[in-house]
């Protein structure tokens, strides 16, 4: 009796899972997929910062005949991947530095020929006038143009006057991320008739990144 109770058992147990493994099996055969691939597009838009070292440059008393001197710097950062470009202006068409300001008479100091980036005019005798120039100590490599500024900063060192347009001193199309650095001087020198008194003016310095 236990015995043909035991076969039963076993039969059914069997039946069962048959029965089951048919119903999984039905499920896998109607069971369908499809598969797609989607594009994500994200543009990250170009920022620029530029920081002056300081707002003002005092060359000090001016002797005629003898040059004076001054060197700072500014510095720029941006996440363009075509690179960037520095560029400068004097805010006063007429000249860069002034006596009287807005008042009369306009009494103003020579300005030597103004800087084009696409004839390149910067001079080792700048003369007897207020000049500047890109300098290579203190500038980011890359940053620095010897064609333009000369070979060095001594005796090779090349000045120009401010242009009363924007005009490129420093340029690279390379993407950084970091903080770069510029340095520049001012030498200003002038004829023995120039008016005493001190004279004052502003430059405009502004960082464009590239396309």
């Amino acid at each position: 009796m236990r015995r043909i109770f035991t076969f039963v058992l076993l039969c059914a147990l069997f039946a069962g899972s048959a029965g089951m493994l048919s119903l999984i099996n039905l499920k896998s055969a109607r069971a369908a997929s499809d598969t797609e691939s989607q594009t994500i597009i994200l543009t990250v838009t170009s920022t620029i910062t530029l920081t002056l070292a300081t707002t003002t440059v005092n060359l000090g008393t001016l002797s005629p005949g003898t040059p004076l001197t001054a060197t700072t710097s500014l510095s720029v950062v941006t996440n363009n991947n075509g690179g960037w470009n520095l560029q400068v202006r004097r805010f006063d068409a007429t000249s860069t530095l002034n006596l009287n300001g807005t008042s009369s008479p306009d009494v103003t100091f020579p300005d030597a020929t103004g800087w084009t980036y696409a004839t390149p005019n910067a001079s080792t005798t700048p003369g007897a006038n207020l000049s500047f120039r890109v300098l290579q100590t203190g500038t980011d490599a890359g940053l620095y143009d010897a064609s333009w500024w000369g070979a060095n900063d001594g005796g090779s060192a090349m000045y120009a006057g401010f242009p009363t347009t924007n005009q490129q001193i420093s340029t690279t199309s390379s993407y950084v991320g970091t903080t770069q650095n510029v340095a520049y001087g001012l030498r200003a020198d002038a004829p023995g008739s120039q008016q005493s008194g001190t004279y004052t003016g502003d430059v405009i310095f502004t960082a464009i990144t590239n396309p």
